[in-house]
């Protein structure tokens, strides 16, 4: 849509999307870890690293829902973490059934890089112990599911904490700012500017070398 700032999710073999215009994010995702492969991965992620189109690192995280090992899990995603604390690049981070662990890793980071939880789907204190630590939570298709754990937490969260996602679950971005705007009791226009401001601040550490218009 010719009125959005998108940043695109590329998975590590997917490098080739980096020629597309706009802004992307590069990562090992948990679900593409292979036990002995899983460090090409990261390398092509620390090469698309260095594209000053890719504002972020990930979607790298872990997932206890999946047959990875766990432990291989870590280290891919540990790996990552070192990448984008060194070119200076916030981590987009996909977490399921594994926020307790991510939070003590939290405590462990660098934090003034910003984390970003994709589909945050979490309770309001853990939404709490995230924001204290510098991380935004990424919302979109849970606001349409009242008994969603993001949608328990969504109207408690700050606004400045907060960015939107379409992802692929069948929502347009319109329909998610519709539903945010409904359930924040605010307007479509103050919401888009909130969000665009929190870009900005997001990745204000960043050289100036886009335009988010």
């Amino acid at each position: 849509h010719p009125e959005t700032t998108v940043v695109l999710n590329v998975f590590a073999a997917e490098t080739e999307k980096l020629q597309l215009p706009g802004f992307f994010s590069a990562g090992l995702h948990p679900w593409h870890v292979e036990e002995h492969t899983w460090n090409e991965g990261v390398a092509a992620v620390q090469q698309a690293s260095r594209n000053p189109r890719v504002l972020a690192i990930g979607e790298a995280g872990l997932d206890k829902s999946i047959a990875v090992p766990y432990t291989i899990q870590l280290e891919a995603f540990r790996a990552q973490l070192h990448i984008a604390e060194s070119v200076h690049k916030p981590l987009i981070i996909h977490c399921v059934r594994s926020y307790s662990e991510m939070l003590s890793i939290r405590k462990k980071a660098d934090q003034t890089l910003p984390w970003i939880f994709h589909w945050f789907n979490a309770d309001k204190q853990m939404a709490r112990e995230l924001i204290r630590k510098n991380c935004y939570l990424s919302f979109g298709h849970m606001l349409f599911n009242p008994k969603s754990k993001a949608y328990g937490a969504f109207q408690d969260i700050p606004a400045d904490r907060i960015f939107f996602e379409t992802d692929d679950a069948g929502y347009s971005i319109e329909q998610v700012y519709e539903k945010a705007a409904t359930l924040m009791n605010t307007g479509i226009a103050e919401l888009k500017s909130r969000i665009m401001t929190n870009f900005g601040l997001c990745f204000q550490h960043l050289p100036a070398t886009w335009n988010i218009g």
